[in-house]
C-alpha cells in the first residue's frame, strides 16, 4: 500500500498597499495536515545583510510552516523589494510596517501564539517593537543587542571596501565617518546611504534596557570565536530581562556566519536548532 501523500504548505507573495507605498511579503502557510501552532512574523536584518540572510530565511520559513506555524516575511521601506529609497528609511517607520504585517498575520491565525523572529539588527528592531505589540515570544538569530555596534561594523565594513579600492583619500576613521554623517546629514556605505536620523534611532536602541514585557526569547547564536564571553553576555541580559517577567533561552550554535559570507551561505546548525526547539515547543 503507498503512503499517502503530503501537502507541501503553500508560499504566498503579495504586496502590503499602506500610505507611504507597497511592501513586498510573503506568507508560508502552516502544513495543512498539522494542527496550527503559532505566528511568526520575521524582521530581516540590515543593508546588505538581507540580501545574505535571504536563504538561510528562507530555509527555516519553510521548516517553520512544515511544523505547522503560519510565517510572513515582509520587506521593509526602502529594503528588498519594498518601495522607498534607504536614505528615507527610518526606525519608527519600520516598527510601522511590523505592525501592519503583525496585525494582517493575526488576523489569519486567531488565538494562536505570535512570535517575532529577528536576524541581526532584525533581532533588535523585534525586540524593540516587542515592547509596544501584542507578542508571545521573540526568535533571535546572531543579534546585535546594541545599535551602535552595528553601526560601527557597518562603517568599519564600508572602510575595508575603500581600502580594497586603493583610493588614500578616502579612508578614515568610524569617527571621521560619523562627524562627515552628521554634517551632510546623509553618507554613502558600501552603496547604503545612511540617513542622519536612522543612524540616531539605531545608535540609541540598547537591548538591556528594552522594557519587555513577559516572554520567552529565544536567542540562537554562533559560539565562535569567545563561548565564554557570549555565554556571560546572555547571562547578564536574562537577569536584567527577568525583572521584566522575560525568560531567556540560550543557544550556542557552530557554523558560517551566512550573514556576512561573500557567498550565499547556509548554516544547518541553526536550522537544526531552532526547528527543534520550536517543534519541541508546539
Amino acid at each position: 500500500m503507498n503512503a499517502p501523500l503530503l501537502t507541501l504548505p503553500r508560499v504566498e507573495p503579495f504586496f502590503f498597499n499602506v500610505e507611504t507605498g507597497t511592501r513586498f511579503s510573503l506568507y508560508h502557510a502552516p502544513a495543512p495536515q498539522l494542527r496550527a501552532r503559532g505566528a511568526i512574523l520575521y524582521v530581516h536584518p540590515f543593508a546588505d545583510e538581507l540580501n545574505k540572510s535571504r536563504r538561510m530565511a528562507t530555509l527555516q520559513a519553510r521548516r517553520f510552516a512544515a511544523a505547522g506555524y503560519a510565517v510572513l516575511q515582509i520587506d521593509m521601506f526602502g529594503c528588498g523589494d519594498s518601495c522607498g529609497d534607504f536614505s528615507q528609511a527610518r526606525w519608527e517607520a519600520w516598527k510601522d510596517d511590523l505592525e501592519v504585517a503583525r496585525a494582517w498575520l493575526a488576523e489569519r491565525t486567531p488565538g494562536l501564539p505570535m512570535h517575532l523572529w529577528g536576524i541581526r539588527l532584525g533581532g533588535l528592531l523585534a525586540l524593540d517593537f516587542a515592547c509596544g505589540a501584542p507578542v508571545d515570544g521573540v526568535i533571535l538569530w546572531q543579534p546585535f543587542l546594541n545599535g551602535r555596534t552595528c553601526i560601527n561594523q557597518f562603517l568599519r565594513q564600508g572602510l575595508a571596501a575603500r581600502m580594497q579600492d586603493g583610493d588614500p583619500a578616502r579612508f578614515g576613521t568610524t569617527s571621521q565617518l560619523r562627524a562627515d554623517l552628521l554634517a551632510r546629514g546623509t553618507l554613502e556605505v558600501g552603496g547604503y546611504e545612511l540617513a542622519a536620523p536612522l543612524v540616531q534611532a539605531i545608535d540609541a536602541c540598547d537591548a538591556a534596557a528594552l522594557p519587555l514585557p513577559p516572554c520567552r526569547v529565544h536567542w540562537f547564536a554562533s559560539a565562535s570565536p569567545a563561548p565564554a564571553r557570549l555565554a556571560a553576555s546572555a547571562e547578564r541580559i536574562a537577569r536584567r530581562w527577568s525583572a521584566h517577567g522575560v525568560t531567556l533561552h540560550f543557544y550556542p550554535i557552530e557554523g558560517r556566519p551566512f550573514w556576512g559570507a561573500n557567498d550565499i551561505a547556509e548554516c544547518p546548525a541553526l536550522l537544526a536548532a531552532t526547528s527543534a526547539v520550536f517543534t519541541a515547543e508546539a
